[in-house]
């Protein structure tokens, strides 16, 4: 009997292991069959957004110039050090051309909502 109590713990959590395995597959499954949506949606609109407009948000837009064909990523979110200030970071993955990946911060005044000399450091 004692033999048996000692491989009861193993075989439940061999059971657990085996069911996160199978979710993680199906996880993957999943976004391997949404990225042909994903790519029709992102090159009938351009671009897709998600979040607000203004305070916080992730935007994929394509970029189809002559020189310069790709994906950017904008992110922007809340700056914590400074109310009324955003800090926004702009990725791209090209295939053809060059670019640069950038960071800065923008400022709004409170009651206006206009935008203000940034005064924060984005790293």
């Amino acid at each position: 009997m004692a033999g048996l109590t000692g491989r009861l713990p193993f075989s439940v959590m061999k059971k657990w292991l085996r069911r996160l395995a199978y979710l993680l597959v199906i996880i993957i499954w999943l976004l391997v069959m949404a990225f042909p949506i994903f790519a029709f949606v992102l090159a009938g609109r351009g671009q897709i957004m998600l979040g607000e407009q203004t305070g916080s948000h992730v935007r994929i837009f394509l970029l189809r110039e002559p020189d310069v064909e790709g994906v950017g990523v904008e992110w922007a979110r809340p700056y914590r050090q400074q109310a009324d200030c955003t800090r926004t970071s702009v990725t791209y993955i090209l295939w053809e051309g060059e670019s640069e990946n950038t960071a800065y911060c923008q400022c709004f005044a409170s009651q206006q909502g206009t935008a203000v000399p940034a005064s924060c450091n984005p790293p």
